[in-house]
């Protein structure tokens, strides 16, 4: 059986590389449609996105001369393309990847879809499926790799330090998944947190737009389903931040339960989603994390401490607050200032006994959350 199992993931990996193979080859004739897993996309070299098909079909018959560059369409305009399709739906390994995403970072934050698009993605949404609720839960914790690998699952890019006050930030955006929700209409709006916003600065600010009375701080995700303003909702907006696998990460004895956390994460999820849609409710429902984790076993025997840095440089393991220049880091800017992110199999110390997973710098593992949307 574990023979079977690993030809068949080599045969699949395998059929992925010739197929990016063949998409890269034609782009030397043509620019083909991709389908598929947006990552696989980060292993072709200068090669540029079509994101619009009818605006480059449109332009072909201009006067004006088209760019001499290799192109292909990322677009759900694929059945008006006219040149042939190249589909790959498996993911890439998750350490292959991480190498390449370390060196094509800022290619990434244009063909994969990044935390601050998730307000104009819901927005775009609403507007298309006019629902009668939209529901944001965001966990603290949880990488794309974490779950399996399901076209209904798309990789959404930390597109920065991969830190809880970073992700959480990026995700509620500028302007905010409340305001552009209450633009349309969506003027009932709640918020749950297991956070006091009146003392706990990142919570207050995930929440600062929301009115008097409005966000409620829980103890047990049942709150949410118990409480009164949700049962007399008919068009509104719901914001939850949360618990993932984080705190399990970094203090657990014992090899920690991934699975049943996780687990926990979706039957929270579903329980809304069932509760309104059993009231004959339609649903816009999106479930993403600030943040993904590496797993200590995923790079087991080769973490590398690192031995040119300060002291105080040490006090996260993935991250470094401020620029630093090393072959292993990549700096970032954005919430506050620089950021220094270690890539793979780089950390400033040695993991605690207790310390299962870390996060922080640049991997597929912590930089890349699952990016869920649910509509009934």
């Amino acid at each position: 059986m574990t023979n079977y199992h690993s030809d068949e993931k080599n045969r699949r990996r395998k059929h992925s590389e010739e197929m990016l193979s063949r998409l890269s080859t034609a782009m030397e004739a043509y620019p083909p449609a991709f389908q598929g897993n947006s990552l696989n996309l980060l292993f072709l070299d200068d090669a540029k996105p079509i994101r619009s098909g009818r605006q480059y079909i449109s332009g072909l018959d201009s006067p004006k001369l088209c760019d001499d560059r290799r192109e292909y369409l990322v677009s759900e305009e694929n059945d008006l393309w006219p040149f042939p399709s190249y589909n790959i739906f498996r993911r890439p390994d998750p350490l292959v990847l991480s190498e390449r995403l370390y060196e094509t970072f800022d290619t990434a934050e244009d063909i994969l879809p990044t935390q601050r698009d998730i307000g104009r993605i819901l927005h775009e949404k609403a507007v298309k499926f006019n629902p009668d609720i939209v529901l944001l839960m965001v966990v603290d914790g949880l990488s794309y790799y974490d779950l399996p690998d399901r076209k209904d699952i798309r990789p959404c890019l930390v597109n920065g330090v991969s830190i809880t006050e970073f992700g959480f930030r990026e995700v509620i955006g500028k302007p905010t998944v409340s305001e552009r929700l209450f633009s349309l209409g969506y003027d009932q709006q709640l918020g749950f947190t297991y956070f006091d916003v009146k003392t706990n600065k990142l919570a207050n600010d995930l929440y600062s737009v929301f009115g008097s009375g409005t966000v409620k701080k829980i103890l047990t995700f049942k709150e949410c389903l118990e409480d009164t303003d949700i049962k007399n909702m008919s068009r509104g907006f719901i914001q939850i931040t949360g618990p993932g696998l984080d705190a399990l990460s970094h203090h657990h004895q014992d090899e920690p339960p991934v699975k049943h956390y996780i687990d926990n994460i979706f039957e929270r999820f579903d329980s809304l989603i069932d509760y309104f849609t059993h009231r004959h409710q339609s649903v816009l429902a999106c479930l993403t994390a600030d943040h993904g984790i590496l797993w200590r076993n995923s790079l087991a025997g080769k973490w590398s401490i690192v031995n040119d840095l300060q002291v105080d440089d040490a006090r996260s393991i993935r991250h470094i607050r401020g620029s630093r220049l090393r072959n292993y880091i990549k700096v970032k800017t954005g919430f506050g200032g620089a950021f220094s992110m270690l890539r793979i199999p780089y950390i400033t110390r040695k993991l605690h006994n207790n310390e299962w997973g870390v996060h922080g710098g640049i991997s597929a593992w912590e930089s890349l959350v699952p990016l869920i949307i649910r509509i009934t």
